[in-house]
């Protein structure tokens, strides 16, 4: 970790060196330590007088340019560095002997002296002006950083809202789409199975008792894998109307509430029912499902069921397979 108190170390933030990690940790320090932030104002003095005699690199010179001068308080104190550092080269030379060479404190110190104390005070409040004005344009820089660091965390955390929020309401526009697809299959399903008895009873004669319409039925049992050798046969008469399945299932399920779904082997969408209730007979349960025998094709089917719980989810329970015959 770099020592914060080295003076390389500031000038170097001061001329826009340092990383943006760095920069940050110098102006925390300098907002909570007021002797560390009399340090900075120091080391910029240091800076603005070395400038203003021209001692600065040349690459240090454009940094301190572009970084240090953006500031209008800032070009104030230089220009004032500068007037001072011309002192010593304007002011009249009593003898033509050489001069010794006077370092700026000298300097400065020399022209103080030679004012009256009218306007050595004058040049005391400047200059106490002018270093109030650089702490406070410093400190007003890291308060302003401070609250920049701030309001891009919030914006950052109102992205990630948002950004949930919108994942929230597309997995519910999903969810809406699939139960509105189920609802329509159930009730393209009724409907075809109504039309399938209005026909029987048009096709009745209306005078002789109708005839009962031909229902094959089969009884599947669970426990049945779908490579077994014993599967169960669904012959259908030519003249069959209905079919109804009864499917066996375990005694000691407690789901009260049932969901059928048929297909072929090879996935094809057949039938679909939910909200099947479960019947006992002769101490076993089983479901019974009734649908038209003309969804019904030669083949092979697999029978899918399923209990629904309190909430609405389901569970599969198991899978029946059974071949379908016509005569």
């Amino acid at each position: 970790m770099a020592d914060l108190n080295n003076e390389k170390l500031i000038s170097r933030y001061l001329l826009g060196e340092l990383s943006e990690e760095q920069q940050v940790e110098i102006e925390d320090r300098a907002f909570a330590d007021k002797d560390y932030l009399a340090s900075i104002t120091a080391v910029e003095n240091d800076l603005i007088d070395e400038y203003a005699r021209h001692e600065l690199s040349e690459a240090d010179r454009r940094k301190f340019e572009s970084q240090f001068l953006a500031s209008a308080e800032r070009r104030k104190r230089v220009e004032f560095a500068k007037a001072l550092a011309r002192v010593p080269a304007e002011a009249p030379v009593a003898e033509k002997t050489a001069t010794p060479q006077w370092s700026w404190r000298e300097s400065l110190y020399a022209f103080i002296s030679g004012l009256n104390p009218a306007a050595r005070f004058a040049f005391a409040a400047a200059m106490l002006i002018l270093l109030v004005g650089g702490a406070w344009l410093l400190t007003a820089t890291l308060r302003l950083r401070s609250q920049l660091t701030q309001l891009q965390a919030e914006n950052q955390s109102r992205q990630n809202q948002r950004q949930a929020l919108e994942q929230q309401i597309e997995t519910e526009r999903k969810r809406n789409e699939e139960l509105n697809a189920r609802l329509n299959q159930e009730k393209q399903q009724r409907e075809q199975s109504d039309e399938s008895l209005r026909q029987l009873s048009e096709t009745a004669d209306s005078t002789s008792p109708p005839p009962r319409p031909v229902i094959a039925s089969l009884t599947l049992l669970p426990g049945l894998s779908r490579g077994g050798g014993d599967k169960p046969s669904l012959v259908m008469p030519g003249d069959a109307r209905l079919v109804r399945l009864n499917i066996g299932i375990d005694p000691e399920e407690q789901y009260k509430n049932f969901a059928v779904e048929l297909r072929t082997t090879a996935g094809r969408h057949v039938w679909n029912r939910e909200n099947l209730a479960a019947r006992n007979r002769r101490g076993a349960r089983a479901v019974g499902l009734t649908l038209p025998a003309s969804v019904l094709k030669s083949g092979e089917y697999e029978l899918r069921l399923r209990g629904l719980k309190e909430g609405g989810e389901a569970e599969d329970i198991g899978f029946y397979y059974f071949d379908v015959k016509k005569r």
